[in-house]
């Protein structure tokens, strides 16, 4: 079945010569006057990069949901916000079809940004510059005004729509998608099938991501000697410990760089890791008796718990007495969703694809998402994000998203709900 619908969506691109993605942005109205683009600017002002501001989000979505008259729950089962508002469907025995995104950023250095990154100043070109416009504040608009597009129309799917709203997923989930996935509150809304974030792409195929890779989140504490700034302490200081602990995580990290270039497009054939954070000392002339190390992996498909933690051991051990380490996140198993004939929500979303003359390819996920919580629970689930011809700013300075690409966004999922909406069991 799979090889019929390549072969139409092939026939049906070859005749259209199209833009890949259908329904453009209304040109006769500017940009700056499009209700949904300053939806999305409102939503990018919220500087939920500070956990104290996720409450404005919040009341950004309950505004949202009494406008549309949808209904509006939050739920706090690890004592912060998750946030629910429903499309009810025609047929609530059938599983519903959740719609996850995440209300919080990671933080920005505002001196690196040509534009404030809370700002979301949008400039001649249309492109739209702020804090999490890729990641992934444009997908919350862009489900929440497919919806209001099928409302307004009088369209009522078989299936109920949950779009879910997590408030900490950028540092690891473990007060939201966590507990929440694991509560009585979660189980009512009777998942079958999740939509999620998913990746840029420079050029018009769309990225589907299938498994995530598991995140190994360390915070190695090294102890050593102190003393006197002009001392010598010998070979027992927290520095010369810090150096013999990072020249062992760097020989790992230059034999994985060698796989990763090796590949194209593989990321799941090599474990990344990166020394996120350093911190020790408390003055200029006192050798520090402690120093902090935060080493963040992501472990490649193949790689055995049970090595990974043979392998940090001998770091270690390496490294010398009084080292110890902390797991910050440990994910040891991470589902794949299928991705072909036997899920039949890839193949609506496939469907729905060729329909719009779009190109999907399924990958894995460098990084991780909630969705992790969901597979584990045998919920499939998929990221996805229609954002083609953009250049990849997640987590990087100048992040941005076109109008044209944020509206064209709203077409593509009102296309897709209606597909997996009225998807029969």
């Amino acid at each position: 079945m799979a090889n019929i619908i390549m072969l139409m969506c092939f026939v049906i691109l070859l005749a259209t010569l199209e833009h890949t993605l259908a329904g453009a942005i209304d040109t006769t109205k500017p940009y700056s006057e499009n209700p949904t683009v300053q939806k999305f600017q409102e939503y990018l002002q919220i500087d939920t990069s500070r956990p104290e501001n996720i409450e404005q989000a919040v009341e950004f979505w309950r505004r949202e949901a009494e406008a549309l008259g949808l209904p509006f729950a939050v739920y706090s089962p690890g004592g912060r916000p998750v946030v629910v508002m429903t499309y009810e469907g025609a047929n609530s025995s059938l599983p519903s079809i959740m719609l996850n995104s995440h209300m919080d950023v990671v933080e920005a250095v505002p001196e690196d940004w040509i534009y404030p990154p809370f700002s979301a100043y949008m400039d001649d070109e249309g492109k739209i510059y702020g804090r999490g416009a890729q990641d992934d504040k444009d997908i919350s608009i862009e489900y929440i005004e497919a919806i209001r597009t099928l409302k307004e129309n009088n369209i009522t799917l078989q299936r109920t729509i949950h779009m879910t709203l997590m408030p900490d997923e950028e540092t690891g989930g473990f007060d939201g998608m966590v507990p929440f996935a694991r509560s009585e509150d979660f189980k009512r809304l009777n998942v079958g099938f999740a939509l999620d974030e998913g990746l840029p792409t420079t050029d018009d195929t769309l990225i589907v991501t299938n498994v995530d890779k598991r995140p190994w989140q360390m915070e190695f504490t090294i102890r050593g000697v102190a003393g006197h700034g002009s001392s010598m302490q010998g070979m027992d200081t927290a520095a010369v410990k810090l150096r013999r602990l990072l020249d062992v995580i760097m020989e790992f990290r230059e034999d994985q760089m060698k796989i990763s270039d090796s590949l194209e497009k593989d990321d799941g054939s090599f474990t990344s890791v990166n020394v996120n954070i350093v911190q020790g000392g408390i003055a200029t002339n006192i050798v520090p008796s402690e120093f902090r190390l935060v080493v963040d992996m992501r472990l490649a498909i193949t790689a055995k718990a049970s090595d990974m933690d043979e392998m940090i051991s001998s770091w270690i051990m390496a490294t010398g007495a009084n080292t110890t380490v902390k797991f910050i996140r440990k994910v040891e198993e991470s589902p794949a969703t299928a991705v072909d004939d036997s899920n039949p929500y890839w193949v609506a979303l496939q469907e729905a694809a060729c329909e719009m003359n779009m190109t999907l390819s399924a990958i894995l996920c460098p990084a991780t998402s909630d969705m992790v919580q969901l597979r584990l629970l045998g919920i499939p689930a998929l990221g996805f994000s229609p954002k083609p011809r953009t250049t990849n700013r997640v987590h990087g300075v100048n992040e941005y998203l076109s109008a044209t690409t944020l509206m064209n966004g709203v077409d593509v999922y009102v296309r897709l709900l209606k597909k997996l909406g009225n998807l029969p069991l």
